[in-house]
């Protein structure tokens, strides 16, 4: 029963990571059609993020309160009928520009606490031993989705239009809520079925319990920090996108797709050779080493208006990429209590995108008064000062080696006083 839940997860994970694709194009490539604005296409995301960031905060314990896979399939409901919204509207040949803001922030609000509760659930439907392999499975399925989804994604806006696209990212929808309702029936989280009744003060405090992981863990806290100013540097150039191979490549939407795929296939490439690697004790350089690397190179195809060499950039970057976030959901999978899987992994979310929807809508400013290549040189600078500072940190230090060690330590030198530290000390 266990092999077909997690299974189960794994194809609803991969399934809406294919269907987020083309709709994550097409209304992009809408929205620039409307209005050719790049300012627009900043706020879009910006309009996205707000709810994403402020649900993840404030629902951050339903995902320990509800029965985590019916939740899921609630929120993959809520955001077929957004998407449900552009698709009927264009086909009607009524489509304006307030159809997708309403469709993005609605989307984004549900996506708030659609992958932390999946994140969620992993460790009570894998293998405790083999932990670390199914959240890289998990990440390797979502790379293989976004693999096939932008090149396909970009080849159907280029043939027939961004409509048919929002098509299948409903339809890719249908088929993951229909998994999800299939799957075993799980256990309810330990929060629920210690909390009867509800009052705003406890819920509160289920949310605050969420951030003592990373007071107890302040490398963790800096960790996802270093992730927030990089997701900041990624979003700034990935929502310029459509106007950098407009513009500066002079190519249409397949080309697009194509570089969206050389990106999910080096990621790929880059979770093989983790897996080939085993175990990986130097952790601090590996992770902030690839966050560095990333932002020299994205420097560097800022001055190069090359598609080749554009390919090339992509595809790195994405091998790089598992080297920083296959780490940090392993060490979240193993440090963090069963209890507060939920909350932290909203957290977690929230605070690696904090600067997300900021980074949007600066990154539309900056290519609207500068220019893309611009835009793409000084989001490169970014990442690569601040892992570099990071790197003189003896905090960080504490990553490396054996994590056993680490969490002994910790609760060595604290007294479990709460709740939430009394579940660590029996683990």
């Amino acid at each position: 029963m266990l092999k077909r839940s997690y299974y189960g997860l794994l194809s609803t994970i991969s399934l809406s990571a294919f269907g987020d694709a083309f709709g994550l194009l097409a209304m992009e490539w809408l929205a620039y059609e409307l209005t050719g604005s790049k300012l627009v296409m900043g706020a879009l995301a910006l309009t996205s993020g707000i709810p994403e960031l402020l649900l993840r905060l404030l629902g951050s314990p339903l995902s320990d309160r509800l029965p985590r896979v019916r939740f899921m399939a609630c929120l993959a409901a809520i955001r077929l009928l957004a998407i449900a919204l552009p698709l009927g509207m264009g086909l009607a040949g009524q489509l304006q520009l307030w159809h997708l803001f309403a469709a993005a922030g609605l989307s984004g609000a549900c996506a708030a606490l659609f992958m932390p509760t999946a994140m969620a659930v992993i460790p009570g439907v894998a293998d405790s031993r083999k932990l670390v392999r199914a959240f890289a499975v998990i990440d390797g399925c979502k790379g293989a989705a976004a693999l096939l989804g932008p090149a396909l994604a970009g080849v159907l806006t280029a043939a027939s239009g961004s409509l048919p696209a929002l098509g299948v990212n409903m339809l890719c929808y249908i088929a993951a809520i229909a998994t999800l309702l299939c799957l075993p029936k799980q256990p309810k989280p330990a929060a629920a079925t210690s909390r009867s009744s509800f009052s705003v003060s406890g819920y509160i405090r289920e949310i605050a319990e969420g951030f003592t992981f990373y007071k107890q863990f302040p490398a963790m806290l800096m960790i996802m920090f270093m992730a927030s100013v990089s997701n900041l540097s990624s979003i700034a150039v990935w929502t310029m996108m459509v106007p950098y191979v407009r513009e500066v490549l002079h190519r249409n939407a397949a080309a697009m797709g194509t570089l969206t795929t050389a990106s999910a296939l080096g990621t790929l490439v880059g979770l093989g050779v983790i897996s080939l690697m085993g175990e990986i004790t130097h952790r601090r350089l590996v992770m902030l080493g690839s966050l560095g690397t990333i932002g020299v190179i994205t420097s560097m195809w800022g001055l190069v208006p090359s598609f080749p060499f554009a390919l090339a950039a992509v595809f790195v970057s994405g091998a790089l990429g598992p080297f920083f976030g296959s780490l940090s959901s392993s060490l979240h999978g193993r440090l963090v209590p069963p209890s507060l899987q939920g909350r932290v992994n909203s957290i977690r979310f929230l605070i690696g995108g904090s600067l997300q929807p900021f980074g949007a809508f600066i990154g539309g400013a900056v290519a609207e008064a500068y220019g893309v290549p611009t835009l793409f040189f000084a989001a490169g600078l970014l990442p690569a000062s601040c892992a570099a500072a990071a790197l003189l940190l003896p905090g960080l230090r504490m990553l490396d080696g054996d994590l056993a060690a680490l969490e002994a330590r910790h609760l060595k030198s604290s007294r479990p006083a709460s709740a939430v530290q009394n579940v660590l000390a029996k683990r």
